[in-house]
Formats: structure tokens, sequence, C-alpha cells
């Protein structure tokens, strides 16, 4: 149908065109209003889980220390007699 010279340079020219332009992206939604709820969050978070996690842990090592002068005791008391 068409010579064959004709379709190879057709080929070509699609080839190395540049694509037709895209549509422009939609505009981002305008952001949510913050609530001051979560806001104190943002801002205390980190200091709130490190005295909650301190706390953790020194309970955790005051437990062990009395257990540990429990058994102490227990022994001394069972050796004696």
């Amino acid at each position: 149908m068409f010579p064959r010279r004709l379709t190879a340079s057709l080929s070509r020219r699609r080839a190395y065109s540049t694509p037709a332009p895209a549509a422009p992206p939609p505009p981002p939604p305008p952001p949510k209003p913050v609530s001051p709820h979560v806001n104190v969050y943002k801002e205390f978070g980190r200091p709130f889980a490190k005295v909650f996690l301190m706390g953790i842990f020194t309970y955790q090592v005051l437990y062990w220390t009395w257990m540990k002068m429990e058994k102490d005791e227990e022994k001394r008391e069972k050796n004696a007699v």
C-alpha cells in the first residue's frame, strides 16, 4: 500500500518526535487545620515518653533490688536456724 521508503521515514519521525504535552496535574487539596490536641502531642510527645519510660525503668530497678534483698534475707534466716 505505502512504499517502503515512506513507511520507514514515518516510523523514524515518530520515534524521534516529542510526545504530546500531558495535562497539568490537578492542584493539591488545601491542608486540613491541625487540632490543638494534636499539637500538644507533637510538641511534648517525646518528653512524655521519656518520663514514662524512665519511670518504668526506675520501678523495675527498685523491684529487682527489693526482690534480691528479700531472697538474701530469707537465705540468711534459713541458714541461721
